[in-house]
């Protein structure tokens, strides 16, 4: 982080909160699949399971969109961090009296996740609200960096927790986790003159009122369209792939999956360094295709990988080009969308994000059921490289990133 930011005293509570909540979703994010897989040995029953974090961004996302608009987005944080705390610190009661079942965790994971729809416009509409202009790109990239730290975090934890407590406290330790996330958002102090103002208009024509912003301006339509395709591809394999990746094609354990989760995490911190050097020179419109060209080729290379040591470098590698498109996308949102708008934009982000993963997770798990993921990463990678195009030709999204240089 620049010196600048050090100095800002909201933003560090921000960050120090965002690096441990995150490291205990990580670990969520790991331990889940995994759990199921051991529940169940069906990858189809794991990917609907998993598919469930996904649904309430679909469900209730533009709702989120027009209350992280209209009240305190600091509160709105806090309220969702108490509810997530409450619902995972569930998952390990169940499973120690017996009581788990892939349902009733698939139940927990959705209202989980619903909070979240909530949480992240909340904390991306609050950035520009705690940091100066012209420290958007460097603070956009100082979040990344620290959720991807809590990526680095998380897997290292998870693989030794695992050895020491069992995969069950696995969710204590999350759970855990939203409280130190709860005590360093309610430091952070809001200036009074950037607090939104609250709409009189019902919560139907909020909804409205954003999506026509998003068909009016074409380069945030194009934007979403992006993110929309380009998730169907990639997100499912990234999520249920790699699990079964390791125990099909590696023949391994849970600790080699933590380690090359670990490693992706490793590229998305060198990612988010990358984009924060670049942004000073490029437009964030590339930069987010280039990331985009990452993201899809180097999956294709794990058709090849047969070995632990090769699967960790690519998937570092697969992991700068992350950061490079998550970045820039946020970067774009709050540069170019009006303040009033923005939350209802960062939820039709989230939307199409959490959205595509779900369809993309479920269509994941059938596909394995009848081909291996080798040849799934292989075809989705070309794939979801080729979305570049859809930049490239679009005069409108190539134009979206002049007002931030």
């Amino acid at each position: 982080m620049s010196r600048s930011i050090l100095k800002n005293r909201n933003f560090v509570f921000l960050w120090i909160g965002h690096l441990i909540s995150h490291a205990g979703d990580a670990v969520y994010a790991i331990a889940l699949p995994w759990l199921i897989l051991e529940m169940t040995g069906s990858k189809s029953l794991t990917a609907l399971v998993s598919m469930s974090a996904f649904l309430p961004a679909l469900i209730f996302g533009f709702f989120a969109g027009v209350i992280v608009d209209q009240y305190n987005r600091k509160n709105i944080m806090i309220v969702s961090d108490i509810m997530r705390s409450l619902l995972v610190s569930i998952v390990p009661i169940m499973l120690i009296i017996g009581f788990a079942s892939p349902l009733y965790i698939g139940i927990i994971t959705f209202f989980l996740s619903a909070f979240s729809a909530l949480f992240y416009p909340a904390r991306d509409c609050l950035i520009p609200h705690i940091t100066q202009p012209e420290e958007l790109p460097t603070a956009n990239s100082a979040i990344v960096i620290s959720g991807q730290m809590s990526h680095l975090i998380g897997p290292l934890f998870a693989g030794i927790g695992i050895s020491i407590f069992g995969l069950t406290h696995l969710f204590t330790a999350d759970a855990i986790s939203f409280l130190f996330s709860i005590l360093m958002i309610s430091l952070i102090v809001i200036p009074a003159n950037q607090k939104p103002d609250q709409e009189s208009v019902s919560q139907i024509d909020s909804i409205k009122e954003g999506i026509r912003y998003a068909l009016t301006e074409k380069g945030v339509g194009a934007l979403l369209s992006l993110t929309f395709i380009n998730n169907i591809f990639i997100m499912g394999p990234a999520i249920i792939g790699l699990p079964v990746f390791v125990k099909e094609i590696l023949k391994e354990d849970f600790i080699v999956f933590a380690h090359l989760e670990t490693s992706m995490a490793s590229g998305m911190i060198i990612g988010s360094i990358i984009f924060w050097r670049a942004i000073k020179r490029f437009n964030p419109v590339y930069i987010l295709l280039f990331g985009v060209v990452i993201d899809g080729l180097t999956f294709c290379l794990l058709f090849f990988v047969q070995s632990n040591y090769v699967a960790i470098l690519v998937l570092l590698i697969h992991g700068i080009g992350i950061p490079l498109i998550t970045v820039s996308r946020t970067t774009l949102i709050q540069t170019t969308v009006p303040d009033k708008l923005q939350g209802r934009l960062f939820s039709m982000l989230y939307m199409a994000v959490m959205g595509t993963t779900a369809i993309s997770i479920g269509l994941t798990g059938l596909i394995l059921e009848y081909f291996g993921i080798d040849i799934l990463f292989l075809i989705i990678g070309i794939c979801a490289a080729s979305c570049s195009l859809i930049g490239l030709i679009s005069e409108n999204f190539r134009c979206l990133g002049q007002k931030v240089n």
